[in-house]
């Protein structure tokens, strides 16, 4: 699981239990990503990197299998901008 949006951010799963997230743009917004864990619990975990570009990639705690993610560009007078739903085996609902 890999995923980019916009060329500002970049999200991952590590070992299928940890999620990061990274800002790889210099262009002053917060990035983030949303997962979810123990398919098919639908619970939407949010992981935030506001540290700016060239910081180290914020990462979660361990947990259950991480089977849906999704990276995003925290934008202030617009809605955000995020990539597709990645998801791993399953309907994504």
């Amino acid at each position: 699981m890999d995923l980019y949006d916009s060329g500002a951010v970049h999200s991952w799963r590590s070992y299928k239990t940890k999620a990061a997230v990274e800002d790889i743009k210099a262009d002053s917004h917060a990035v983030y990503t949303r997962y979810n864990r123990n398919y098919p619990d639908n619970e939407v975990y949010t992981l935030w990197n506001k540290s700016g570009y060239g910081s180290s990639p914020v990462w979660s705690g361990s947990g259950g299998r991480i089977w849906d993610m999704r990276a995003c560009v925290s934008l202030q007078a617009e809605p955000d901008s995020c990539s597709d739903w990645w998801t791993d085996n399953h309907p994504h609902g």
